[in-house]
């Protein structure tokens, strides 16, 4: 009742909010200001509605309330409190609870902030109501009429720290983005079109910096943990994120461009509607089922299909009308001067970036297009990495040559000076052919890069470019560099290792040095030893509670210039003796003997799968180890466990025979085992060079970003403590005084 009461309040308190915000605006400027003090108050209970209803979910999750579907879908007993707390957003309503809280809390600074104006507000407070309206009927709080006892859990795959970060980071980028949304609404709205760029500028950047962090961290996640040997599938759910974070981008770099030109204000209109409808339509086409069939980590469609999908149409029909029908009234000009200007860089990049988005989204929403049309089709990975290769290099090509250039003056005599930019050019081509790239447009891309790499930084030295302009941009250099090496330079070859003998691939030594089960049972270690100081690194098999894999993590070996990835694709070893004992039996096998002691059943009630579990005392060297492995019946599959008898001795419950009083095992001395030599690994080796640079340049972009959006926030705050108007510089600037 708490989380439902917390919702439905909030919701009312929210369209309350709306309608006294809008109220204001018809007022007189005394009335007004009486009746937003109203809304801002009721917009704060709605805020503090929600932080109710989430700290609820949270208690729930916390204290093993299984009672609640949504409890018992993603928690358990067993999972440690970090893994509990993530759960919160684990599922569609959980994850749509989060994207409330920032909502909520985001607008909790907007309007304590005495210059917000109250048509932001008041598009602000709406958008608020539509997520709460969408959180009502997907629902956390929905309870169960047979209450389990213990809980499904979470995913093994995302039982991992930096999936404990990603959804949250992420939905930090979508939240953000309903602040320049709304500013744009009351721009076009009050008609004063250049009020609105200084204060959606910082959280345009914020929006940017947090939303490619969490794509970022996914990849990273994606390289490290699922074993595939890359950060990046062109999955449509990542492309989902993938363009709104595009958007922000074209959208931080028109916003500036606006700040000089006002004719940049119909594009940024455009962009700010668009970054946030993108959200919208990217929630839409995850969270619809559409795509269940294309990607591993779609939700399937629970019932908000529908609502979404009406949602993003009304949203995008209301903002587009608008802007159609206030089109006339917003300031017309030239966008660039010269094509060897400041002006007209930022509007190439912004392009390119609109254009990078675009192209994602036409390929992500193919399945959608063509289940109109009857059967859904995806487009596969060649389509994105060849269609995004000739905007690679227009990037290239911006980032070489705009911090050369000034506002609204010709390059001139930067150009004919910048002949030394032709030496790092040809550098980048001995780089890229060192890495055995091939593709001239690869080579064109990586060379270009050295270049801008080498304009950026005589740009930063110059104070041509901000600081935080500088770390950015050399982080989306670098990250091209990283992207192209990786990619196009990476080899993979499968390797069959025999434990204890080294290895030479790819220039490295490794080594197999054998498998280990964890104490719990629960995770298998492959152990190698890799590079000249024999570094241990390992792969992981995380098990279920039935002992089956339930996910895998290669093993990776760092170094500065590239990363060995070692997948595991099979272990094959030396089977055990299959044995038959019968109750009371002792069996002698060399120096070790085995006692069947008795069996017990357990879960004949209903209450959790049957299992049973065999007590064997195990005898060696004047020493006893009772061990029970267990064997159970899950989905008509029966499944047994391996345990082990001196961190030496295996042994597998394979069958029972309740009738005659027999147990049917497998045993193997994993020492004999490994001394004989008979343990092989199979395993996929990568080598990836240059991979660092990737996650150098995604740490750059997010923190210029952020260091953008710090600096911008501050600009705007003393612009408004002088009592300016937040477009006075734009003003300036745009009639070229």
């Amino acid at each position: 009742m708490i989380g439902y009461a917390g919702i439905t309040l909030a919701l009312v308190a929210s369209i309350l909010a709306v309608g006294f915000y809008g109220a204001a605006v018809q007022r007189t400027k005394t009335e007004g200001i009486k009746i937003q003090q109203t809304a801002q108050w009721v917009y704060r209970l709605s805020t503090g509605l929600i932080g109710i209803a989430a700290s609820y979910l949270l208690y729930l999750l916390l204290n093993d309330q299984f009672e609640y579907a949504y409890v018992a879908g993603y928690s358990a007993r067993e999972l440690a409190a970090a893994y509990k707390i993530s759960a919160f957003w684990a599922g569609q309503e959980g994850s749509f609870m989060l994207w409330l809280v920032f909502h909520a809390v985001f607008g909790l600074l907007l309007s304590s902030k005495p210059a917000t104006p109250v048509r932001t507000m008041a598009a602000y407070s709406l958008l608020q109501a539509v997520i709460l309206v969408i959180v009502l009927i997907k629902s956390p709080f929905m309870m169960l009429t047979q209450v389990p006892p213990d809980g499904n859990g979470l995913n093994p795959l995302l039982q991992d720290p930096w999936m404990v970060i990603h959804p949250p980071v992420i939905f930090l980028g979508y939240a953000a983005l309903a602040v320049p949304f709304s500013y744009a609404i009351h721009g076009m709205l009050s008609g004063q079109h250049e009020e609105w760029l200084t204060a959606a500028l910082p959280w345009a950047l914020f929006a940017l910096s947090s939303l490619g962090a969490g794509i970022f961290i996914g990849g990273y996640w994606a390289y490290k943990v699922l074993g595939w040997g890359g950060y990046w599938a062109w999955d449509p759910v990542e492309n989902s994120s993938l363009v709104p974070w595009l958007a922000a981008g074209a959208l931080v770099h028109m916003l500036i461009l606006a700040k000089v030109r006002v004719s940049a204000i119909r594009q940024s209109y455009l962009l700010g509607l668009f970054s946030f409808i993108l959200v919208l339509y990217g929630t839409f086409l995850t969270r619809s089922g559409v795509l269940s069939d294309f990607s591993t980590h779609s939700f399937a469609d629970e019932g908000v299909g529908g609502l979404l999908g009406f949602i993003v149409l009304l949203v995008a029909f209301a903002s587009f009308a608008l802007y159609i029908v206030k089109y006339h009234t917003m300031p017309l000009g030239e966008l660039y001067l010269r094509l060897d200007s400041r002006e007209f860089i930022l509007a190439l990049t912004a392009l390119v970036l609109a254009f990078f988005g675009l192209l994602v989204f036409a390929g992500m929403s193919t399945p959608l297009v063509t289940k109109a049309f009857g059967a859904a089709k995806s487009l596969g990975t060649s389509f994105y990495n060849n269609a995004t290769l000739p905007l690679a290099m227009a990037m290239a090509v911006a980032l070489a040559a705009g911090p050369l250039v000034k506002w609204g003056k010709p390059a001139g005599d930067n150009w004919k000076s910048s002949w030394w930019l032709g030496i790092f050019f040809a550098g980048g081509v001995v780089l890229a052919l060192w890495l055995q790239l091939s593709q001239p447009i690869i080579i064109a891309i990586v060379a270009l890069s050295a270049a801008a790499l080498a304009a950026t930084s005589y740009a930063g030295f110059r104070r041509w470019l901000t600081p935080a302009a500088v770390c950015s941009h050399m982080g989306v250099i670098l990250l091209m560099i990283g992207i192209m090496a990786s990619g196009a330079g990476s080899r993979s070859e499968t390797v069959t290792f025999v434990q204890g003998q080294e290895q030479m691939v790819f220039g490295e030594k490794l080594t197999f040095t054998g498998a280990e089960t964890d104490r719990s049972n629960l995770a298998v270690y492959t152990n190698f030893k890799a590079g000249a100081y024999s570094s241990p690194i390992a792969a992981l098999t995380k098990l279920n509670k039935f002992g089956e894999p339930a996910a895998r993590e290669p093993g990776i070996y760092r170094s500065l210039l590239a990363d060995i990835y070692l997948a595991p694709i099979a272990v094959e070893e030396k089977q055990g003796e299959e044995l038959t004992l019968s109750k009371g039996q002792t069996l002698m096998l060399d120096d070790v003997s085995l006692k069947f002691v008795k069996f017990t059943m357990k879960g004949m009630d209903g209450s959790e799968p049957v299992r049973v579990e065999a007590f064997v005392e195990v005898s060696a060297n004047g020493q006893i180890e009772e061990v029970r492995p267990e064997i159970a019946s899950q989905n008509g599959r029966i499944i047994g466990s391996t345990v082990s008898a001196f961190k030496r001795y295996d042994i597998h419950l394979i069958g029972i025979k309740p009738g005659e009083g027999k147990i049917v095992i497998e045993f193997k001395d994993t020492q004999a085992a490994q001394a004989a030599g008979t343990v092989q690994l199979e395993a996929e080796v990568s080598h990836k060079p240059l991979i660092n640079l990737v996650w150098l340049g995604a740490s750059l972009i997010t923190a210029g970003a952020a260091w953008a959006g710090i600096k911008r926030s501050a600009v705007s705050k003393q612009t408004l403590e002088k009592g300016q108007s937040p477009a006075s510089g734009t003003i300036y600037k745009a009639q070229g005084k």
